[in-house]
């Protein structure tokens, strides 16, 4: 049985044997001694450089054999991890929260009132507001962190519950925060594995986040990509526990100026309007706008009418 020569040695052979050719016509054309030496560097060359390609591809293979492995460690370990995060604590008090805001996520979200989507402070807003509504002490925190050191300044805002003395952070689609371009396996498992409606005590969510950031550089490292400085763990962490302002009003004061407004869903609104500046500025022609603005004041607070008054000059 004729047995298969290894292609190494093949491609030694014709290196061989081309060399000594070139050789045998220096021998012949010269009668140099030097002939045989250039011949001995030119095989130590060739089986230097075979030696060379011989490790670059182990290499190449352990490199792959590892981003394999960290891939797995992802997927099986930080899996296992996560989901007792989420879903350890038997929490009544979570649990009734979570329903109410499953509730009027629905209700918010199918309304079609925000167009910038579930992340813009507007559907936020409201969602703070349906829960108040049932009864739920809901408020918008707002964050803001200045730049320090690679960490970006930035702000972010929230809704949190106070229910019993303890505080819940209430997060809707906490997965897109922790989204990245080209995720390896075993991230978009753990993603997959958050919730599409988050409530938790601050102290859950931050091993969360903690978990969350370190596979983030882990996938990021295995794909080759540079970690941008808005997925660092000290950006994402100053969203929700950084200093921050509570509010529970129902409209947000950048709206237009209003007076006397109760709930932003049922209410009648009025509009006092000037069509020239000097009417605006006037004192003396007739009533003036302080004079409108507590007329309407008046009758709101008598009872004759449930009004906003809001003031627009044209």
């Amino acid at each position: 049985m004729v047995k298969k020569i290894p292609a190494r040695f093949n491609r030694f052979a014709a290196a061989f044997d081309d060399a000594a050719a070139k050789a045998a016509g220096s021998w012949e054309s010269s009668g140099s001694e030097h002939s045989a030496a250039d011949l001995s560097d030119l095989v130590n060359s060739f089986l230097e450089r075979e030696s060379r390609e011989e490790r670059d591809s182990e290499e190449l293979v352990d490199n792959g054999d590892q981003d394999k492995d960290e891939d797995d460690e992802i997927d099986f370990e930080y899996r296992d991890r996560l989901k007792d995060l989420l879903y350890r604590e038997n929490d009544a008090v979570k649990g009734t929260i979570h329903a109410a805001v499953e509730r009027a996520y629905r209700e918010v979200d199918g309304s079609g009132s925000s167009s910038s989507g579930s992340s813009s402070p507007d559907f936020k807003r409201q969602l703070m507001a349906r829960l108040r509504s049932r009864g739920f002490d809901a408020g918008l925190c707002k964050s803001r962190w200045e730049k320090s050191g690679r960490c970006l300044a930035g702000d972010y805002e929230y809704i949190d519950v106070i229910a019993g003395g303890t505080r819940y952070i209430v997060q809707v689609l906490l997965d897109g925060e922790f989204t990245i371009a080209r995720p390896c396996g075993g991230y978009a498992s753990l993603l997959e594995i958050l919730p599409p409606v988050f409530v938790g005590k601050p102290e859950e969510l931050k091993q969360v986040v903690r978990l969350m950031c370190t596979a983030v550089r882990k996938s990021m490292t295995i794909a080759g990509i540079h970690l941008p400085p808005w997925r660092r763990h000290d950006y994402i962490q100053n969203k929700w526990f950084g200093s921050y302002k509570r509010t529970t009003n129902e409209i947000s004061s950048r709206k237009a100026l209003n007076y006397g407004c109760g709930s932003s869903e049922n209410q009648t609104l009025k509009e006092i309007s000037f069509n020239r500046r000097e009417d605006f500025v006037a004192k003396k022609s007739g009533v003036g706008i302080i004079n409108q603005a507590a007329a309407v004041l008046k009758q709101k607070e008598n009872g004759a009418v449930n009004m906003c008054a809001t003031i627009v000059v044209h």
